[in-house]
């Protein structure tokens, strides 16, 4: 899709949502960035990890203890990508710009790149959330159909089958082709990137070869190279299943909008509204899961407050709700993880489906 993409002008809606939550944190005396507690979670993050992986590489004995440090390895993962390189790559972890970069840059630890990231998530799908042939993250070629626009293909019958497997390959397809694809052809789908300074092929290089050398060479040392293939990729398969589903529930579910601009380039709604159409929260009281998942289930906070810490999102939920019902805008969400998943379910059954036109 090349044509401009522009919004609706913004309304009473979001002038309205913007005033009321700068308001609640002028009164409350809190910055939107993050705070102690995120300090905290991401500690705790970096040590699990740290301990999972030194467990792992030096102290297992059993095939059981490997199965225990390698899941632990996981969970840590999980846990950086959620809460500390997702607020550090949206400049919401702190003030300081270079504190973001560097958290942002956990990216790198876990695989990934965080520039490629960044345009990505922050820009093409946060910008332009379910519209199809600019958010990335519905794009899975022919693979599988996540809009109603995508062309259907026979085999999309049974994606709901092999949905959770293709999810799984996800941080493999980042270490190993997705990262090199959007660097070599300087374009995320047909969007170009922006200008990349000098020193961005050689930091990629380096940072990708620090990857492989701490996930792979240095246990190589210690353990047959078959073992640590094989502990190499169950922690990729379980790592990528868990990001695929969390991402996946608040944009690829029952009652989503997938709107399309006009002819002109334009969108039907203001890009807040837009959000609003898209997007969907999930299990928001449960704070086992808001601290896990970094606050992602509280998706329609984030998307209209992406450099607004996580750790406000369960606060400005009730600010964000009471302004959608009196200014008659969708605030869509879903009990629990497991209502989610049913949601997801059901939206790939039903996108798996003939459409009438074919």
């Amino acid at each position: 899709m090349s044509t401009r993409i522009t919004f609706s002008q913004r309304g009473a809606f979001f002038d309205a949502l913007k005033a009321r939550t700068e308001a609640y944190f002028k009164e409350t005396g809190q910055r939107p960035t993050g705070n102690r507690y995120l300090h905290a979670k991401t500690l705790f993050a970096y040590a699990l990890t740290i301990v999972s992986y030194v467990l792992l590489v030096w102290h297992v004995e059993h095939w059981w203890s490997a199965l225990l440090a390698g899941f632990g390895l996981v969970q840590g993962f999980v846990l950086i990508a959620f809460n500390v390189m997702h607020d550090g790559a949206h400049g919401s972890y702190s003030r300081k710009r270079w504190v973001n970069w560097l958290m942002g840059s956990s990216m790198e630890v876990l695989g990934g790149s965080q520039s490629m990231w960044q345009q990505k998530h922050n820009v093409l799908h946060h910008t332009y959330t379910n519209v199809d042939g600019k958010d990335d993250d519905i794009a899975l070629g022919s693979l599988m159909r996540l809009a109603p626009t995508t062309p259907w293909k026979p085999w999309h019958r049974l994606q709901h089958w092999y949905a959770l497997a293709l999810y799984s390959l996800l941080t493999l397809f980042w270490l190993f082709f997705s990262d090199w694809h959007k660097m070599l052809r300087g374009k995320i789908g047909d969007t170009p990137l922006p200008p990349q300074p000098w020193w961005s092929w050689p930091y990629f290089l380096l940072t990708k070869a620090l990857y492989v050398a701490y996930a792979l060479v240095l246990p190589a040392f210690y353990h047959p190279l078959w073992m640590v293939l094989l502990v190499f990729v169950g922690v990729h398969l379980l790592f990528g299943l868990t990001l695929s589903v969390v991402f996946q529930l608040a944009h690829t579910v029952e009652g989503a909008a997938f709107p399309q601009p006009d002819a002109t380039g334009k969108m039907p709604d203001e890009w807040a509204v837009h959000q609003l159409k898209t997007t969907a929260n999930f299990a928001c009281n449960n704070p086992l899961v808001t601290f896990y998942m970094g606050g992602l289930n509280f998706q329609v906070e984030h998307h209209l407050f992406r450099k607004t810490s996580h750790v406000h999102y369960p606060a400005l939920s009730r600010i964000v709700a009471a302004t959608c019902r009196e200014h008659g805008v969708p605030y869509t969400t879903f009990r629990s993880v497991p209502a989610a998943l049913r949601a997801h379910f059901r939206f790939l059954k039903e996108m798996g489906r003939r459409p009438a036109a074919c």
